[in-house]
């Protein structure tokens, strides 16, 4: 890991084209774990901690959509990789983060894949469906005084809360439940209402869409997090977007299902190489 502007990364290889992978909520770059390591063959592999989440934690300032691009952009150009072309893969939040940042960069990217994207057209729908992202998330889910409560005291006792994490999550590794708790209230709430609850998404799907930049939107078909049936239904409106699922899957897909998820993003990296079937 190493300190690049404003977020702790870790970079793998040195190809020519890059492949950035973005974690979701409550997590750090630890859930993409060794099997992505492969990736550093064909690419430069960067993965970041998310501006606020990890060992990025105590980054001042916003933590909206803008924030993040921003961030990224930052990190990037002081790796010396900025304006190279670019596969972006992100989990969950991280990958509503993918869509913003790849609309913004419709020059440099060469392909999107979001893993479990939580792609909602409300607030009211975002908020039904975010408890379905963990017993973390539904706990600190809202703007209340228990969910601000929750968070000021795994701040005040980040280790015991963190044990507390990986012991609440036996089926994750330690470490990567352990990250979970490395976040603040104000990075928390500002990733849940400017990149969760927020409709930007639609604006840079379709951006990239006119720009003809290949989207593909993983999903698992056990997974209660995306809105049943949207990444088929967005699928159909433009033909550079594919949506997948895997049958056996639920939201966890980068963790439970690694091998598959990294075939996806070595496909976008060419076509030809280990392609995942339809």
């Amino acid at each position: 890991m190493r300190r690049a502007g404003p977020l702790q990364v870790r970079v793998l290889g040195a190809k020519e084209t890059v492949v950035l992978l973005l974690h979701g909520m409550i997590g750090a770059g630890n859930s993409f774990g060794a099997v992505y390591d492969a990736l550093a063959e064909h690419a430069t592999v960067v993965v970041p901690d998310l501006l606020g989440f990890g060992g990025s934690r105590n980054a001042t300032g916003p933590s909206d959509a803008l924030a993040h691009v921003a961030a990224l952009d930052a990190s990037l150009s002081a790796l010396g990789l900025r304006g190279r072309r670019t596969i972006v893969a992100g989990h969950s939040m991280g990958g509503v983060l993918a869509l913003y940042w790849a609309a913004a960069h419709t020059d440099d990217v060469q392909s999107v894949v979001t893993f479990g994207a939580p792609l909602y057209r409300t607030r009211t729908e975002a908020d039904v469906h975010v408890a379905g992202m963990g017993r973390g998330q539904a706990l600190l889910a809202g703007d209340g005084p228990l969910p601000r409560a929750v968070c000021a005291w795994m701040c005040r006792h980040r280790t015991a809360a963190s044990w507390v994490a990986a012991a609440s999550r036996p089926d994750l590794p330690v470490p990567v439940a352990r990250s979970g708790v490395q976040h603040t209230w104000d990075s928390y709430t500002g990733s849940l209402n400017g990149l969760i609850r927020d409709v930007g998404w639609a604006a840079a799907l379709d951006g990239l869409g006119r720009a003809q930049v290949p989207v593909v939107l993983a999903t698992g078909a056990n997974d209660p997090v995306p809105v049943p049936g949207r990444a088929a239904e967005l699928a159909s409106t433009w033909p550079t977007i594919t949506h997948l699922t895997h049958r056996h899957a639920g939201h966890g897909l980068p963790l439970t299902h690694p091998d598959w998820c990294r075939r996806l993003v070595t496909e976008a990296l060419d076509p030809e190489v280990d392609q995942v079937p339809r």
